[in-house]
């Protein structure tokens, strides 16, 4: 039973990472695409839904609370090197859209982890008080 654990776990991981990938090459790829002679607006709540999905998915499927690494970091590397110069100019920097949708989705992964970080620094809830204890005479 532990090694299926640890196998599922594995799996969850690999998929963490590649779904990390796949969705930093789509918003990539999308991001220049217009739709009616409008830009694709619809990318940036998407990135940040994916990024907020990819951050619980890749906890729940690891049980470890660094999991949200496992597929941020594809995603990072990927958006930088999408931010990068090309031949054909920037993909994702010359448009306002481009640094919206590279803002949004990292906001989707890096909030949630600090706001469960915040919540583990914070002052411990106060305990109840002591009873008191009486002197009998």
């Amino acid at each position: 039973m532990r090694l299926l654990d640890f196998a599922l776990r594995g799996a969850g991981a690999v998929l963490a990472i590649f779904l990390g990938g796949a969705s930093a090459v789509l918003e990539a790829v999308y991001t220049p695409y217009r739709i009616g002679g409008w830009p694709a607006v619809w990318l940036v709540p998407v990135a940040f839904g994916v990024g907020v999905f990819l951050d619980w998915f890749a906890r729940t499927a690891t049980g470890a609370a660094w999991g949200w690494w496992l597929p941020a970091v594809p995603w990072f590397l990927i958006m930088i090197f999408a931010v990068g110069g090309t031949q054909e100019g920037d993909q994702i920097a010359s448009t306002w859209l481009g640094l919206l949708v590279l803002a949004a989705g990292g906001i989707g992964f890096v909030g949630p982890a600090a706001f469960r970080a915040g919540r583990r620094t914070t002052a411990p809830r106060p305990r109840a008080a002591a009873p008191q204890l009486t002197h009998q005479p």
